[in-house]
């Protein structure tokens, strides 16, 4: 699929783009990384291998999932990912969430079978469509699996990068950018390659697109920008709301002792606030590990009962707002009122200032008592000066 360079910036529509690949390996825009062993979990690990002897490992270190399987040949499967939800996105009462995958399958190099391997070094080979290897068997497989008959979420298949299969007839390294988006206005899959020589004579390709689905925002966002050494292999997808599904099968054996990586976006929908688990995750090599062995050698490893839920937000702390009651009345003596230098002021130029204070302080019995106390006395000082100017009078 070609599209011209004008159409492909309009369809874009992302300043991100314009970079020419010199963005960040993973980067994202109004989306929230989730807390691994939080807001991601999973049951169990479970080795997928052909003998008993391989050594699996699944864990989270902070935010980021390390899975993987190795053999007794050194052989190896690795993946790491990382889990986003999105802010924001287009009202269909929905959370959206999205698993940037990244694997790889590395050949090993023990793989004496006899005396005459020395001769190809003991390198395992990743598994390649050649005379020596029998039947196609992908390099490295990604598998995501869940039930819908939950009726919480499904897989976006539409959204997931790549969407559909595609093949590279590359010669050397391919760089690659994928990204997936969805705002209050737009949702758009990205999925470009950079420049790399086409054969061995040195002639160029320009970078162009691998797939481009909709209007891609960098507003809400989540990219990556990844290398690849592998030529002519081809992936194959198997996209459906229960199942996603990457195959990649390498075509020629010419780089079949280096690493295959590749890098997928896997989007999903689910019911606002509802969990979404997905049953298995699985990560899947192929390898040959004798000249004069036919069969391919499985390795990998599957995350069974994996769950996906909303980033949990702590609200804020009542602590605060039930100490303003007591704090208050502790300090009710001391509160500002606004006018403490009038009262101030008013209390220094009178005798009984701090006999008020202290009366306000007093229980109200003794108020009262001091009360009467004070108006008995001066009614018998009137009465005495009454009598006295009525006798002065009469004389």
């Amino acid at each position: 699929m070609k599209i011209p360079s004008i159409i492909l910036t309009l369809l874009l529509g992302a300043p991100a783009y314009a970079s020419d690949f010199t963005d960040s390996e993973t980067s994202y825009t109004g989306a929230t990384i989730l807390e691994g062993d939080w807001d991601v979990m999973f049951q169990e690990s479970v080795a997928i291998a052909d003998s008993e002897d391989t050594f699996p490992y699944a864990f989270f270190e902070g935010n980021t999932l390390y899975v993987g399987n190795s053999d007794i040949y050194e052989n190896t499967v690795d993946a790491i990912v990382e889990f986003f939800w999105f802010q924001s996105s287009i009202d269909r009462g929905t959370d959206f969430y999205v698993a940037v995958v990244k694997t790889r399958a590395t050949p090993g190099h023990d793989c004496y079978y006899a005396p005459w391997d020395w001769a190809r070094g003991a390198q395992c080979k990743l598994w390649a469509d050649e005379w020596s290897d029998w039947g196609e068997h992908p390099v490295l497989t990604v598998e995501a699996m869940t039930d819908v008959e939950r009726e919480q979420g499904a897989f976006r298949w539409d959204w997931s990068v790549p969407f559909e299969s595609y093949g590279i007839d590359a010669y050397g390294q391919v760089t690659f950018q994928n990204a997936y988006g969805i705002g209050s206005d737009s949702e758009g899959a990205v999925m470009a390659h950079g420049e790399y020589p086409t054969n061995e004579d040195g002639e160029i390709q320009a970078a162009g697109n691998v797939q481009v689905k909709g209007y891609h925002s960098s507003e809400y966002s989540v990219q990556t920008q990844y290398e690849v050494t592998l030529y002519e292999w081809d992936v194959f997808v198997d996209g459906r709301a229960d199942l996603m599904a990457w195959d990649m099968y390498l075509n020629l054996g010419a780089r079949e002792t280096q690493s295959a990586y590749h890098e997928y976006f896997l989007a999903v929908q689910v019911e606002e606030g509802q969990p979404f688990m997905i049953d298995n995750l699985n990560f899947i090599g192929n390898f040959d590990t004798g000249w004069y062995d036919p069969f391919h050698h499985e390795l990998g490893i599957s995350l069974e009962g994996l769950t996906i839920s909303q980033p949990y937000y702590e609200p804020a702390s009542e602590d605060h707002g039930e100490e303003e009651p007591v704090a208050e009345s502790e300090d009710t003596g001391d509160v500002d009122t606004g006018n403490s230098e009038e009262t101030q002021e008013q209390d220094e130029g009178t005798n009984y200032g701090e006999g008020i204070t202290n009366l306000d302080k007093s229980d109200g019995t003794k108020e009262k008592n001091s009360g009467c106390s004070t108006v008995s006395r001066s009614s018998h000082l009137s009465s005495l000066i009454a009598f006295l100017f009525l006798f002065i009078r009469r004389r």
